[in-house]
């Protein structure tokens, strides 16, 4: 986990996650090299994907991947809870291209200094449908026990 050394206030910027820029081919190929600790520092950049069949719109396919394993700053060690005081926001400025874009961590809270640092990894925008998406999925994502210890776990993570 990642602890701050300095008390932060609520709304405070934190960082961007950062990692070696990949298309999604490669995030792919990847994740199914064998070892599923890959796919836990990957962040797909989909956020302005829309509809597949729609020739218009940006597709999956066609965003990118930030892949923290190998290189990366501190953020990629945040761990998940069910009650995070951390959340990550798309931050984009002096770019039209919507595939490129940051990634934020900003606190929720004030948070003492030696505090660990959390976030929830699945996107609050999805809520409940983000969530029944991911039940859904046809061996494209593994439940995992969640460990968080929040008295609101959900109890299962998607990875």
């Amino acid at each position: 986990g990642l602890r701050c050394p300095i008390d932060l206030k609520r709304g405070q910027y934190i960082d961007r996650y950062l990692g070696e820029l990949i298309t999604d081919g490669e995030a792919d190929a990847r994740e199914e090299s064998g070892d599923f600790n890959k796919a836990s520092y990957m962040f797909w950049l989909d956020k302005f994907a829309g509809d597949e069949d729609d020739p218009a719109e940006l597709h999956k396919s066609d965003c990118f991947v930030a892949d923290g394993e190998k290189m990366g700053g501190p953020t990629r060690f945040i761990n998940h809870s069910c009650d995070p005081n951390c959340r990550l926001f798309t931050v984009s400025y002096n770019r039209f291209d919507r595939r490129i874009y940051d990634l934020a961590f900003f606190a929720l809270e004030n948070i003492p200094a030696g505090t660990e640092l959390t976030f929830d990894y699945m996107d609050p925008e999805e809520g409940e449908a983000g969530q029944a998406a991911n039940e859904d999925m046809d061996g494209g994502g593994v439940a995992v026990d969640c460990l968080c210890g929040a008295k609101n776990c959900r109890g299962k993570l998607w990875m």
